[in-house]
């Protein structure tokens, strides 16, 4: 950067967790007293927008009005989207939950799950606004913080456990997704973890491809939870769509080693 910014990721990842779990911590108390189920709803909110606040916070008082400018223009200028990307960040994720429901049929799971989800509708709000505030957060500063300090492989990697770690309090509150699968199965709750690792190889592959473009990443992230949401898709068909995405970002690391591998990977000086 032209004043020589550097990146904290230490203090970020820490404002993160202290704004968002504190918040989560609310929601779940409240979750279980059934008269305060507005608080628990505002808490949980709050905790969604941890990512964002936090990342305010840093650029704010970075004193960098390179990085502040630099933030700015990867949120609103569309055109750091490469063309050639737009079918992957649409069509990927319907494309292989399409693939793996059809695996599941064949092993005898039920076809009900093509079948659009009721609750959809009342979902999109959180489909939408989810995705923004945490991409806002995660693409605004997260990762290229920690890019600044680890090659590319070892930052997504070290991402992906600290985005895993991050939704741990969504499974004490009552009634949320994440609890769901904490009354059902531990295979469901493993795989929601593991689900994690490919989200975050391709997000950051897509992040990085299209010039740092948080839009970019905003799509995709919004394309994968809309996905999930849409269908009446079986908790064993969820497990089938990890090792889907799982085998895709081993083809996409394959084919883009010295992208992930090179050394020292530094942060494109933002102009």
């Amino acid at each position: 950067m032209g004043d020589s910014y550097r990146y904290k990721p230490l203090g970020y990842f820490a404002l993160v967790f202290a704004l968002t779990w504190a918040s989560w911590s609310f929601a779940a108390y409240y979750s279980y007293q059934r008269e305060m189920g507005l608080y628990s709803n505002l808490f949980a909110l709050l905790g969604l927008l941890g990512p964002f606040f936090a990342a305010l916070i840093m650029i704010r008082n970075s004193g960098s009005r390179d990085l502040k400018h630099d933030v700015r223009e990867r949120f609103v200028d569309l055109r750091l989207i490469r063309p050639g990307y737009i079918p992957v960040i649409l069509i990927l994720m319907p494309f292989t939950l399409f693939l793996s429901t059809w695996l599941s049929i064949g092993v005898g799971r039920s076809a009900d799950q093509f079948r659009f989800s009721g609750g959809f509708a009342a979902m999109l709000p959180i489909i939408l606004l989810a995705p923004t505030f945490e991409e806002l957060g995660w693409r605004g500063y997260g990762m290229d913080s920690l890019l600044a300090k680890f090659g590319m492989m070892k930052a997504t990697l070290l991402f992906s456990v600290l985005w895993a770690i991050w939704h741990v309090p969504l499974f004490f509150i009552d009634r949320t997704y994440q609890n769901g699968l904490w009354n059902s199965s531990p295979i469901y709750v493993a795989n929601f973890f593991v689900s994690i690792l490919p989200a975050a190889i391709l997000m950051n592959w897509v992040y990085y491809k299209n010039n740092r473009s948080i839009v970019a990443a905003i799509l995709l992230h919004m394309a994968l939870d809309a996905t999930a949401e849409a269908f009446q898709t079986e908790q064993f068909t969820k497990c089938i769509w990890t090792g889907v995405l799982l085998f895709i970002s081993i083809l996409v690391i394959a084919a883009n080693r010295a992208f992930f591998f090179a050394a020292g990977a530094p942060v494109p000086a933002p102009e």
